[in-house]
């Protein structure tokens, strides 16, 4: 089975090592935000996406 896109964010997160706040702080999001795009309980912004690929 693939990855949804949360576990990709998640796993790009863990590479990182960051911290979900500070990952959310660096997407311009909340980190109940990010808890929940991870979880797949929500879709990520198109914002979202952009400052993700930006990095």
């Amino acid at each position: 089975m693939s990855d949804t896109l949360g576990q990709k964010i998640k796993s790009i997160r863990k590479q990182l090592e960051m911290t979900q706040v500070d990952f959310a702080h660096h997407l311009g999001i909340t980190q109940g935000r990010l808890s929940e795009i991870e979880q797949n309980k929500t879709k990520p912004s198109a914002e979202t996406l952009i400052a993700l690929k930006k990095g």
